[in-house]
């Protein structure tokens, strides 16, 4: 069930920046997005069985990997914050899907 959560948080988040939609509505999918949502695509895979330990690593990874993301970009002078947000967005639906269906196929 998280991953199809964090589904719908994901193709939201690309849909109203796709739509260029602005307002505390997608500020907050935005910080989901950003604090969640990739950590989850990678640490989801685990199934670590201790919800304490895969909340922290999610959160972990999510922020080490837009913090090397963002700083790439600044350094090639690449820098657009809509395109990193569209970016993570289509990078993690494959593996949140996967998740997803694995999950429902696995009846949990």
């Amino acid at each position: 069930m998280v991953s199809l959560l964090l589904l719908v948080i994901d193709l939201s988040a690309l849909v109203l920046a796709v739509a260029n939609v602005h307002g505390p509505f997608r500020f907050a999918v935005g910080m989901i997005l950003g604090v969640i949502v990739p950590g989850w695509s990678i640490v989801g895979l685990l199934h670590l069985g201790n919800a304490a330990m895969e909340i922290s690593l999610t959160i972990a990874v999510s922020l080490a990997l837009l913090m090397v993301v963002a700083q790439l970009l600044v350094l090639i002078h690449a820098w657009h914050l809509v395109g990193l947000e569209e970016f993570v967005c289509i990078a993690c639906i494959p593996s949140l899907t996967w998740q997803f269906r694995r999950g429902r196929s696995m009846g949990g």
